[in-house]
């Protein structure tokens, strides 16, 4: 092989390695998403928000849910239906919807009181990871959140 081929390789490589190197450090330093301290997107009640998404997924979605680049936090106001913990032992606020049987699940990451009870209502800021239902077995949908925090009690 000649010189000049070997030279033009190593070259690449070089400047492969630096690209990946600078990406790399970029993404390790890259700020977390502040959802607590963040202006909501859209301000809604629990009930409007899932028949939003029973209604017309798509709308839906454009209004409420952002991609990774672009959170979308929406403000979402309801009654506590039951607070639980989930299979990672996260605090899961449910909040009633109009749908029997269909709630808007809150992960929380901000801290709970011991007083949010069942039937209290309550206001919550997170980011909406979207809505899951099967139809096949008629069950109705939840809307997801992620990354609550208490706006108030």
């Amino acid at each position: 092989m000649p010189a000049k081929t070997k030279k033009i390789i190593l070259f690449s490589i070089v400047f492969i390695v630096v690209i990946a190197a600078v990406a790399g450090y970029r993404m390790y330093n890259k700020k977390h998403f502040d959802v607590a301290g963040a202006t909501p997107a859209a301000i809604v009640s629990a009930e409007v928000l899932h028949q939003t998404f029973v209604a017309d997924s798509g709308i839906a979605k454009n209004r409420y849910i952002g991609d990774e680049s672009n959170h979308k936090v929406v403000q979402v106001t309801g009654i506590i239906n039951e607070v639980i913990k989930n299979q990672l032992q996260q605090t899961v606020v449910k909040l009633k919807t109009n749908t029997a049987g269909a709630y808007i699940n809150c992960e929380m990451e901000g801290t709970i009181t011991p007083d949010m009870a069942t039937g209290k209502k309550v206001m919550l800021k997170g980011i909406c990871d979207g809505y899951l239902f099967e139809a096949d077995l008629g069950i109705p949908g939840d809307v997801n959140f992620k990354r609550c925090f208490i706006i108030k009690e």
